[in-house]
């Protein structure tokens, strides 16, 4: 069923405490994941399984949602919808000016906006929306479509008053207009919605007043803690931990690499050849659970798994390759898996955990799906390490530190 629905989209003015913080600043922000228990998405009953199921259904709805994107890159007045309920990784922010409102958005970094839903407005209906009133907060203000701000906008355009709007269609049909407002953020718990290359996503607007056009997340394995971080900016502090640097490329407001081979060495080499992408070749994405490769190259992928590693096989409906491991002694036979970025620094060795998950007691499947569209890796492959995205220098740097050694609560 269609549905509609009316976001106030925000130009973030930094409220004035930012005044007082240099460049070398680091904001330090705790991500709520989706299945942890400060989630408004938790569901206790969910089990393993069904939790590794549900990550299925959202990295297919979000990779849908990414192919959508990437296909419709000559309307950029159009941007397909991210739903509530695909959501990974939530932050806790205040807005509003003298009474701040507390809010709940959802991390995205292929996203430049950042939005909230409003009162009065003709929203879906979803259990613990938060919605954000605006007659409540002085410092709310519709932005005209004259203003410097509205003029730097790709998807901003003028309605009959003169105001600053974008109209967003979404892939069931349904479309919605936004305003562009302006408002304080306050951090509290620092948070955004869109994180992206593009302006006016927060780290393009906090750089280079406030910080450096910099940031940087570790997402614990764990979920449940408080060690999932987000970093805006660099900050003074040396992280040591082996290192992959590799080109940070933008396509259509998302962040891509370059992805070599993946292999094994002395054992296989694959190529990758073919992309949808003309910036790179695979989407780096910390909104999407699983990792999709092109269809036949992770047909390969299984086939010389399959003859590396000496574990019984399992047949499941849901994945391409999973084994049987019964005791820790099978368990540490699953392999590391090279994936050869471009760069002289551009290797990244994938550990077992980032490749496989539980699918039942005595079962791990490898958590990568086929697709004939859009390549990602996503955040599975990404967790326990410090990942940073450099828009200075454009590069993407991967540390291999544990979260929980970067932050202890």
């Amino acid at each position: 069923m269609a549905f509609i629905s009316t976001f106030f989209c925000l130009l973030l003015l930094i409220s004035i405490a930012l005044a007082l913080v240099t460049q070398d600043t680091v904001f330090d922000v705790e991500l709520v994941h989706c299945d942890s228990p400060k989630s408004p998405l938790y569901n206790s009953t969910m089990t393993p399984f069904d939790r590794l199921q549900a990550d299925v259904v959202r990295s297919v709805n979000r990779a849908s949602y990414l192919d959508k994107r990437i296909d419709m890159k000559t309307s950029i007045d159009i941007e397909v919808g991210l739903s509530n309920d695909d959501a990974e990784y939530f932050m806790g922010f205040k807005i509003g000016t003298p009474n701040t409102q507390s809010m709940l958005g959802i991390v995205d970094t292929g996203s430049g906006l950042t939005w909230v839903n409003s009162v009065g407005c003709k929203c879906f209906k979803k259990k613990n929306t938060i919605l954000f009133n605006p007659n409540a907060s002085l410092s709310y203000k519709k932005l005209s479509c004259l203003s410097d701000e509205c003029k730097s906008f790709s998807l901003a355009h003028c309605n009959f008053n003169r105001l600053c709007q974008s109209r967003v269609a979404y892939d069931d049909g349904s479309n919605n207009i936004r305003n562009f407002i302006l408002g304080n953020l306050q951090f509290h718990l620092n948070s955004i919605i869109g994180l992206g290359p593009r302006s006016p996503s927060l780290i393009q607007q906090l750089a280079p007043k406030y910080i450096s056009k910099y940031f940087s997340y570790c997402l614990d394995m764990l979920h449940s803690g408080a060690n999932n971080r987000l970093f805006l900016g660099r900050g003074k502090q040396t992280i040591t931990g082996k290192t992959t640097v590799t080109p940070l490329l933008t396509q259509d407001g998302f962040y891509a690499v370059q992805l070599h081979t993946i292999l094994i060495p002395g054992e296989f080499n694959i190529l990758l050849t073919r992309s949808k992408l003309t910036a790179g070749n695979i989407i780096f994405d910390s909104s999407t659970v699983m990792t999709f490769l092109d269809t036949q190259v992770l047909n390969q992928l299984v086939r010389e798994l399959t003859n590396y590693v000496s574990l019984p096989i399992v047949k499941t409906g849901d994945y391409k390759l999973c084994f049987n491991v019964s005791s820790t002694v099978q368990e540490e036979q699953l392999p590391r898996v090279l994936f050869s970025f471009d760069g002289t620094l551009g290797n990244f060795k994938v550990s077992p955990y980032n490749l496989f998950r539980w699918y039942s007691a005595d079962v791990k499947c490898m958590v990568i799906l086929g697709t004939i569209g859009i390549q990602i890796i996503g955040n599975t492959m990404q967790e326990d390490l410090l990942v940073g995205h450099d828009l200075d220098n454009m590069e993407l740097t991967i540390i291999e530190k544990k979260c929980t050694e970067l932050y202890n609560p």
